[in-house]
């Protein structure tokens, strides 16, 4: 099952109560607009603007599999990837990704991919983020939306869906620079 924070409702979407577009245009809007017109002033900004991702999966296959597709998509650049919610935490917080894509079971018990991403928040609150799960729950779907992610997907079902949402979410990251 996958969820989305958009609106947009598909045959696997869900809506969660409020959209990134929607966050974003509350949270400070004036400021932000001022800086879209600055960046779209500026070309340099635009030319080979990548957009970066990090990826946290503790299983070295998943993972791999993952880096893998994601690679493949042109102008996406993977900043870093962990497998504990140490390295992630410390990865994602000193590479500033525009997009994390974050497993909920870590290699370690120092905490799930939702910790990370709540603890992340904190720093990077515009960062996206797409959860990954075996643990398709209410439970965690809800927790996952809690802590600000835009997508839940279950990996048996929805995994290769990865690529179609990070294009659209590049588009979106381009159409805002």
């Amino acid at each position: 099952m996958v969820l989305h924070a958009s609106g947009s409702v598909g045959h696997f979407l869900r809506r969660f109560p409020i959209s990134y577009s929607q966050f974003r245009t509350r949270a400070d809007s004036v400021p932000r607009a001022v800086l879209r017109i600055l960046r779209a002033m500026n070309h340099n900004t635009m030319a080979g603007a990548d957009m970066k991702v990090f990826v946290v999966e503790d299983s070295a296959a998943v993972r791999e599999r993952l880096l893998e597709m994601i690679r493949e998509i042109e102008d996406v650049e993977v900043v870093g990837e962990a497998e504990t919610y140490d390295a992630a935490v410390t990865g994602i917080l000193n590479t500033r990704p525009d997009v994390a894509v974050l497993d909920i079971k870590l290699a370690d018990d120092g905490g799930s991919g939702i910790d990370v991403l709540t603890e992340v928040r904190k720093g990077l609150p515009a960062m996206r983020a797409i959860v990954l799960s075996n643990y398709a729950t209410p439970q965690h779907m809800k927790a996952s939306a809690d802590a600000g992610a835009e997508y839940f997907l279950d990996k048996s079902a929805d995994f290769e869906r990865i690529t179609e949402i990070l294009e659209q979410m590049k588009q979106d990251v381009s159409g805002a620079r």
